[in-house]
């Protein structure tokens, strides 16, 4: 899997355990939010900003 730099303002991650993705804001990394798709947990992640 090729992936390419981007400007995103946030990171990703998988929790493997309870199978839902984490997103994080770069700037505020004590802004998470997490949803069953990485859609979700960035909508959820938007919602508290």
């Amino acid at each position: 899997m090729k992936f390419q730099p981007t400007n995103s303002w946030f990171s990703i991650v998988l929790d493997t355990q309870r199978q839902l993705f984490v997103a994080t804001d770069k700037l505020h990394p004590e802004l998470r939010a997490e949803g069953v798709t990485i859609e979700d947990a960035v909508a959820n992640l938007k919602t508290q900003a």
